[in-house]
């Protein structure tokens, strides 16, 4: 599309559910404004940095972080759109109230142990995942196999607490979720606990083979553990089911 000034470009880094990063720096380089939500990896970008107009955050994910608050956050360095965006909020009645905010404040305080621990965590559950030949692919930007591994690696310095996966089938897919021991089957994700959700469940465009996983604060052994196991049972039953093996 041809876009020139009063444009805005609306990016979302890395992108719900699939895990895509977009170029940031080349859709700064047009005439258009750029938002970029995100949300599925705080501090491992500078976005700021790279011309971005506003970077937003659900603060009820990875800010919050104990799945007991709801927020929102946008954030610039134009005085102008700062002054607008609280105008707005304001007059909307959106203003937040006064829980949120202590809670919220409450976990930036652990923001930076939280995201560092929760990061490393989910490289090394992806890569376990990717090696073992249980799954049809692993969707990580830090994954070399991951199509926007390059960009990641040049635009992000951790690469979030979520990945995504694809089963081999939408029956393994859908039973998953609850499979699971240690993760919780829920919609939300960033905080201290592990979830999984099937995604289709919820968005009719996303693959029935895709299950989002949030990564928490337990222990990756014990995660990786629990969900190899739980895919070895899936399939085992499958293969039952089918007379296969």
């Amino acid at each position: 599309a041809d876009l020139g000034e009063g444009d805005v470009v609306w990016l979302e880094s890395p992108r719900n559910p699939d895990l895509r990063v977009p170029d940031v720096a080349e859709a700064c380089a047009g005439p258009a404004d750029v938002v970029v939500d995100a949300t599925f990896a705080p501090l491992a970008q500078r976005l700021l940095d790279e011309d971005v107009a506003c970077v937003v955050h659900s603060a009820t994910k990875g800010l919050g972080g104990h799945s007991d608050l709801l927020g929102g956050v946008a954030i610039t360095r134009c005085a102008d759109l700062a002054d607008r965006l609280a105008w707005h909020r304001t007059a909307a009645g959106a203003a937040p109230g006064s829980l949120d905010c202590w809670l919220l404040l409450r976990s930036l305080r652990t923001l930076d142990v939280r995201v560092t621990r929760q990061s490393s965590s989910a490289q090394r559950v992806a890569e376990a995942l990717e090696a073992s030949g249980l799954l049809q692919r692993v969707l990580y930007p830090g994954l070399a196999s991951h199509p926007d591994h390059a960009v990641a690696k040049r635009q992000m310095t951790s690469y979030g607490s979520i990945l995504a996966v694809e089963c081999r089938s939408e029956t393994i897919a859908r039973a998953l979720p609850e499979t699971l021991g240690l993760f919780r089957s829920a919609t939300s994700l960033g905080g201290v606990e592990s979830l999984a959700e099937w995604r289709r469940k919820y968005d009719d465009a996303v693959s029935p083979l895709l299950v989002r996983l949030s990564i928490g604060l337990e222990d990756p052994d014990d995660l990786i553990g629990d969900l190899l196991g739980a895919l070895r049972r899936l399939e085992y039953h499958r293969a039952r089911c089918e007379g296969v093996g």
